[in-house]
């Protein structure tokens, strides 16, 4: 009996065998190589730098491709726009552009309070991602919202053109002698 049982499970065996390699083509071409996406190089500049609460920020930059050591335009692509005010807790999407013919784009907004503008492309199969980056310093409520640091330059009364309000904190030493708060008095 044992020995029936066993030809029984040998020619099951064999027959998973036989459907299984079936089943599989004999020479199987191999899986296409996958091309490594293009590097790209994204732009990005917020202006006028500093602004003026409510006046118009428009941002601009270029989205090129390296091809062959060379870089060329990268049209008709969307990215994404955010903003992230200065002392917040994270950025928030405000707005897309498209890439025109030349790889470049443009879109404005108003200037509600100092942060830093970023651009994102999120790239595809054919190329990389990229993003950029510029900080923008807003004029608001008597005083200017940021201090001076190597991505937000000194200003002077000539930049500002008015008298204003630095409190204690005269980042830009716009105050002058008499430390009485106000800034660029002359302009009054």
């Amino acid at each position: 009996m044992i020995p029936i049982i066993r030809r029984i499970i040998a020619a099951a065996a064999s027959a998973v065998a036989l459907a299984l390699a079936a089943a599989v083509p004999a020479h199987a071409a191999p899986a296409p190589a996958l091309q490594a996406a293009y590097a790209t190089d994204l732009t990005t500049n917020a202006k006028p730098e500093p602004v003026a609460r409510r006046k118009p920020v428009t941002v601009t930059g270029t989205l090129e491709v390296q091809r062959g050591g060379q870089w060329y335009p990268l049209t008709d692509q969307v990215m994404a726009i955010y903003f992230d005010p200065a002392g917040s807790v994270g950025m928030s999407k405000v707005g897309s552009v498209r890439t025109t013919s030349t790889g470049g784009y443009t879109h404005k907004f108003a200037a509600t309070r100092s942060g830093t503008w970023i651009v994102k492309y999120a790239g595809n199969v054919r190329f990389q991602p990229a993003r950029a980056t510029d900080s923008v310093c807003v004029y608001a409520e008597g005083r200017w919202q940021c201090p001076v640091s190597p991505t937000n330059p000194d200003l002077d009364c000539d930049d500002v053109r008015q008298k204003v309000w630095v409190g204690t904190n005269d980042y830009h030493g716009l105050d002058g002698n008499d430390q009485d708060g106000w800034g660029c008095e002359s302009y009054a």
